[in-house]
């Protein structure tokens, strides 16, 4: 990743990419479903006892998935290019069976070769989904905090390289254990769903969103002074208090957030900035909480 470019961390609906690796390994028995009866077929081609060959999914599969979740994956495309190709060598076996011409050993080496090399890529294809779900918070479908420290080390190595400005700012939903208890949990995930979705929509399109942890969520604002970071989380913090969230019964529930602010420097550590933002956190609670606080190390006593 070039010095200009940041990833902007993993956005991801994992009810989704559960449901798309369901499909994908129904997708798969059927091609292996495929795969056999063709075997059979041409195994059998002279007892005359040859049965219809199932239809092969994959295809299909794949011409949907690949605007889907699974699409997106590196090895997805050179999966596709392997099924392709051994379909493509069964029609060249199947035609010389039907001609009459012998059926040799290097034709179902080469078959085997594909087969295996289709399976490599395949079980590849299902590591790297799972590998990315489990950076992932299931609930809110932000980076998790595993994934968050490796990142926000980056960005302060980032910093020191190029002296360019960097702060994080540690968001708490107000009052959160009251709306558990009085709407309960199942109200209060659907609560943390959609703050979650308000504070990915006010973020620049470079700034990194997780999940810290409980009601608590963190932002990384890379290039951004104090000063332009608290406007950021400002405006975050607006467009939260402005949501219109209801229990099943239409009853409203009031949703603020507050904001602790703090720089991400190269003379402290990321687990020092964490704690700078979580001080000044803690003091807009105290102030009245529904606001944004900004804590600089070098006013502290």
């Amino acid at each position: 990743m070039s010095e200009g470019q940041r990833d902007s961390g993993p956005v991801v609906q994992t009810e989704d990419y559960f449901a798309g690796l369901a499909e994908y390994q129904h997708a798969l028995s059927g091609h292996m479903d495929w795969l056999r009866g063709w075997y059979s077929e041409v195994l059998n081609w002279e007892s005359g006892s040859r049965a219809p060959l199932p239809i092969c999914p994959f295809e299909a599969w794949f011409d949907q998935a690949g605007d889907a979740i699974l699409g997106g994956f590196p090895g997805f495309v050179a999966l596709g290019g392997l099924h392709r190709e051994i379909h493509d060598r069964a029609d060249r076996i199947t035609a010389r069976a039907e001609s009459g011409q012998t059926v040799t050993t290097s034709d179902y080496e080469a078959m085997m070769a594909l087969v295996l090399a289709f399976g490599t890529a395949a079980q590849t294809l299902e590591r790297d989904v799972w590998r990315t779900l489990a950076t992932v918070d299931p609930l809110t479908g932000l980076g998790n905090r595993q994934t968050m420290m490796t990142q926000l080390i980056g960005e302060r190595d980032r910093v020191i390289r190029l002296g360019q400005p960097c702060c994080i700012g540690l968001a708490d939903i107000d009052l959160f254990k009251r709306i558990n208890d009085t709407f309960g949990h199942a109200t209060g995930d659907r609560v943390l769903r959609e703050v979650a979705e308000c504070l990915r929509n006010a973020v620049r399109p470079y700034d990194i969103l997780y999940r810290y942890g409980g009601e608590e969520f963190l932002v990384c604002l890379p290039a951004a002074t104090l000063e332009a970071g608290a406007l950021v989380l400002d405006r975050m913090r607006v467009a939260i208090a402005a949501l219109q969230i209801a229990d099943s019964h239409g009853t409203p529930i009031p949703v603020t957030v507050t904001f602790g602010l703090a720089p991400l420097s190269g003379d402290v550590s990321v687990e020092e900035s964490f704690e700078y933002a979580d001080i000044a956190l803690y003091k807009g609670k105290l102030a009245g909480r529904n606001r944004v606080v900004i804590h600089i190390p070098e006013t502290e006593g």
